[in-house]
C-alpha cells in the first residue's frame, strides 16, 4: 500500500499512444515551456521510494533492456506498456533531472528512461501503489527513486523440516557461516568460497525486505566495495546447489546453516505443521510445513468454527489436516485450533477452517487468491490477505 509520497510538482499525463520524434536520448531540460509528461515518486511499503507515472502507477525497468534501447515489443509490450511521452519538451521534478531522458522506439513512440533504462507500467496493476510486476521472471523490478532496481534483499520462506527461514528475492534459502563474525559483522568467504556461496548484495541505500524485523538488518562492505546483507550481524549468502524455493541443500555442509527469521540458525523441527512466509504480492501469509499457501472460505464460519466445503469443493480445496502434537511457527499459537471432519483434524486459524488449493503447484504460489470472490489466502492473524 502507498504510505505517502515525496513532494513533487508534476503536470500532465504519460501518454501510451505512439508519436513521432527524432531518434536519440536527451536529458530533461531544467526549464520547458510545454509540459506533456510527469514522473512522481511514491513510498511503497517494503520497497521504499519508487518512480510512478502521473497517476501514481508503478514504473518498472527490465533487466533484458540496454541503455536507451527497449527489447520489449509485441506481446511483451502488451503486458508491459511502455511509458511514453509526446515529445522532447517535458519537465519533471522530484527525480534527478540528470537521470531522466527519452528515446524513440521502433514504432516511432518516445519512451521515458530513468537512469538510461526504458520505463514500463504493468498491465495487471489496477490501482496506484500496486506492484504486481515486482520481481516477475527475475528480470522486472520497480524503479527506485535513484533509478536502481528495487529488488528485495530478503523475505521469508519455508523449508520442510526447518520451518520458516529467510530467502532472497527469488525464494532461495539464505545461509550464515560459522567462520564469519557478527560482532563486528565481517565476512571471511571470498574467492572460491564466494563462488559456491554467493553473498546477498544490497542495492540502494538500505536493505528492502518483507516479513523481517527491520532492526535485525544491516550491511557490511566487502572487498569489492559491494554491500552484503547482514541479519543480526551475520553476513548472508545463498548456495549454488539450491535451484528453487524450498531447497536447503547447504545445511549438509559443515559450519553452514540456513538462517531463521530472527537471524539465528534454523534447526530441524519435523513437527512444525503451520508456519508463515512471504507469498507473491500478498505479504506474509500462513502456510503449511512445505510452504504451501493456506486459504479461508467466506461461506465457512469462525464462531463457532465450521466448514461448508465438502465433495467436489474439497477436491479443489483440500482441507489442511494436522496430526496430534503438531507445532506452530510464525503464527500466534493462541489463534490456532482444529475441527473434526472425516475422522481427522482440520486446522483453524482465528476460528476459520484452513484449506490448500489444488491449483498451487509449488511453494510461494497463491493462485487461489480471490477465486469466486470468496476464497482468500490467510494472514498470520487469521484475516484475509489482499483485502
Amino acid at each position: 500500500m502507498v504510505r505517502g509520497s515525496v513532494a513533487i510538482v508534476a503536470l500532465g499525463l504519460i501518454s501510451l499512444t505512439a508519436c513521432a520524434g527524432a531518434p536519440g536520448s536527451k536529458p530533461v531540460a531544467q526549464q520547458q515551456e510545454s509540459v506533456v509528461a510527469a514522473l512522481k515518486v511514491a513510498e511503497i511499503q517494503d520497497l521504499g521510494p519508487i518512480v510512478t507515472d502521473a497517476k501514481g502507477f508503478t514504473l518498472y525497468r527490465f533487466d533484458g533492456d540496454r541503455p536507451n534501447e527497449s527489447t520489449c515489443d509485441g506481446e511483451c509490450a502488451a503486458s508491459w506498456p511502455p511509458a511514453t511521452v509526446e515529445g522532447e519538451n517535458f519537465a519533471v521534478t522530484g527525480v534527478d533531472r540528470g537521470l531522466v531522458g527519452s528515446f524513440v522506439r521502433q514504432d516511432g513512440s518516445r519512451q521515458l528512461t530513468v537512469g538510461g533504462l526504458p520505463q514500463y507500467r504493468f498491465a495487471k496493476d489496477s490501482a496506484p501503489g500496486e506492484t504486481k510486476g515486482q520481481g516477475l521472471q527475475g528480470k522486472w523490478f520497480a524503479t527506485g527513486g535513484n533509478g536502481e532496481r528495487t529488488q528485495l534483499a530478503a523475505r521469508t520462506g519455508v523449508v520442510t523440516g526447518l520451518g520458516a527461514v529467510l530467502t532472497d528475492n527469488a525464494g532461495l534459502t539464505l545461509y550464515r557461516f560459522d567462520g564469519d563474525t557478527a560482532q563486528p559483522p565481517a565476512s571471511t568467504c571470498d574467492g572460491g568460497c564466494a563462488a559456491a556461496w554467493p553473498p546477498v548484495v544490497v542495492e540502494g541505500e538500505k536493505p528492502r525486505v518483507k516479513g523481517i524485523d527491520p532492526t535485525l538488518l544491516g550491511t557490511v562492505e566487502r572487498a569489492d566495495g559491494k554491500k552484503q546483507l547482514t541479519v543480526a550481524g551475520w553476513p548472508q549468502y545463498t548456495f549454488q546447489d539450491d535451484n528453487k524455493p524450498g531447497e536447503a541443500k547447504g545445511v549438509t555442509v559443515p559450519r553452514w546453516f540456513a538462517t531463521a527469521t530472527d537471524g539465528r540458525k534454523a534447526q530441524q523441527n519435523k513437527a512444525v505443521a503451520l508456519t508463515s512466509a512471504t507469498v507473491a504480492d500478498l505479504g506474509v501469509v500462513a502456510t503449511d510445513k512445505d510452504g504451501m499457501t493456506l486459504y479461508r472460505f467466506d461461506d465457512d464460519s469462525a464462531d463457532p468454527p465450521a466448514s461448508t466445503c465438502s465433495g467436489e469443493c474439497a477436491e479443489q480445496w483440500p482441507p489442511a489436516f494436522v496430526s496430534e502434537g503438531f507445532q506452530v511457527q510464525g503464527v500466534d499459537a493462541s489463534l490456532v485450533g482444529t475441527i473434526e471432519r472425516d475422522g481427522k483434524e482440520q486446522l483453524t486459524i482465528a476460528g476459520w477452517p484452513q484449506y490448500l488449493f489444488a491449483g498451487d503447484e509449488v511453494c510461494g504460489e497463491a493462485n487461489g487468491q480471490g477465486v469466486g470472490g470468496k476464497w482468500w489466502a490467510t494472514k498470520a492473524d487469521g484475516s484475509r490477505a489482499g483485502r
